[in-house]
């Protein structure tokens, strides 16, 4: 965000208590969502979505916060950026949400975020671990994740202390997510003395990845770092294995999900992945993971996956916000409540999340993951970054 922006932001939190704050009634917080509900990142906009509203009925039903309850609504952008700027101006200026929570996508919440900005409207904890998304410091943006740079950089940094490696290529989708892991490669790389021998980007919905593979196989490339989503991250690796390219690929927290792991007759074996956080293992007795399996699968139909543990976090952690920022409930107080938040722990299992006034970004840790025997295994539970 520009200086004249933060500027504004600042303006607009000092501004009215909560009688004259936008979505805040006496009975009521509205709190919207630009989430990718039938799109290519539905399967982690969709499952984020439902978490999230299960948390806010749980709230609902036992009485609201400080006597208000939590309105949620949620719009369908389909991971289109048009429709993620047409749904931002519908919530900010038609249903005059009190924040956004949990929107799907870079490209989505940097199109959203400018409309938001302007109105004074926080985006709370997107689905996406862009630095964009919480740097520079501004008083409406939050995230969960430690951050895409940070992801592929960590990467590299262990493949190089462990295996010594010094030329790698690089695979990304065509867009700001893909950017990200771009940057956090191209600044470790540097860093390390590490060359980048074949640098590639496709659209998020490309298929065929014969031609990529090809070129990477024929590269001197000792390690593949992705910035790609579901199905492409699928397609490639399966495309590489084929051709016989047995060098490590390594991806970041996107496509982590099951799925990807028991995808085909062992089509992504060995593949890594870091990410800030880990997929809960339901069968280790704690209750409270075993009690938001069974609501979860009840209420929906299914299991829930890493993104609905990501969105009944995001919204849980927003919940303690707002019960900290008191009855008279303003966008500085909201601000002051989440900042106030030190050590979160996930009860997931996963790694804590930590905010301050010079901290918007929750992620302390990441992980690194491997698929083997078709299910995800941890390799490491702290690595650099």
């Amino acid at each position: 965000m520009k200086i004249k922006a933060i500027a504004a932001a600042m303006a607009l939190l000092a501004g009215p208590v909560s009688a004259d704050t936008q979505g805040v009634t006496a009975d009521t917080i509205k709190i919207g969502s630009l989430a990718d509900l039938s799109g290519p990142l539905s399967i982690g906009g969709a499952p984020s979505i439902r978490a999230a509203r299960m948390r806010f009925d749980q709230v609902n039903e036992a009485g609201g916060i400080h006597g208000r309850k939590i309105e949620f609504i949620t719009e369908d952008t389909k991971y289109e950026i048009p429709l993620a700027a047409r749904f931002a101006n519908k919530l900010v200026r038609k249903d005059r949400v009190f924040a956004v929570l949990l929107s799907t996508g870079t490209p989505a919440n940097l199109a959203a975020m400018e409309i938001q900005d302007k109105a004074g409207v926080p985006n709370l904890f997107p689905l996406t671990s862009a630095k964009s998304m919480f740097e520079p410091l501004s008083p409406l943006h939050f995230s969960l994740f430690v951050g895409s740079p940070e992801q592929a950089g960590g990467a590299l940094k262990y493949f190089h202390g462990k295996d010594g490696i010094s030329k790698i290529c690089m695979q990304t989708v065509a867009n700001d997510y893909g950017q990200e892991t771009v940057n956090g490669v191209e600044a470790t790389a540097e860093e390390l003395g590490i060359t980048i021998s074949v640098r590639g980007s496709h659209k998020v919905t490309e298929t065929d990845f014969s031609g990529t593979a090809t070129a990477i196989k024929n590269s001197d490339c000792e390690l593949l770092i992705l910035g790609t989503t579901v199905k492409d991250t699928i397609n490639l690796y399966a495309t590489l294995r084929k051709l016989g390219w047995d060098k490590p690929v390594v991806g970041n927290m996107v496509p982590y999900l099951p799925l990807v792991a028991e995808a085909g007759d062992g089509a992504t074996e060995g593949l890594y992945l870091v990410a800030p956080y880990v997929i809960a293992d339901f069968e280790d007795g704690d209750p409270f993971r075993a009690k938001f399996r069974a609501d979860y699968s009840a209420e929906y139909g299914e299991h829930p996956n890493i993104y609905a543990q990501n969105g009944y976090t995001a919204a849980d952690i927003l919940v303690q916000a707002l019960e900290k920022a008191g009855p008279e409930l303003t966008t500085e107080t909201l601000v002051e409540g989440l900042e106030s938040i030190a050590s979160y722990e996930d009860p997931f299992g996963g790694p804590n999340y930590s905010f301050g006034p010079d901290k918007h970004a929750g992620g302390t840790r990441l992980v690194l993951v491997q698929s083997r025997n078709r299910a995800w295994e941890i390799v490491e539970t702290d690595l650099p970054f």
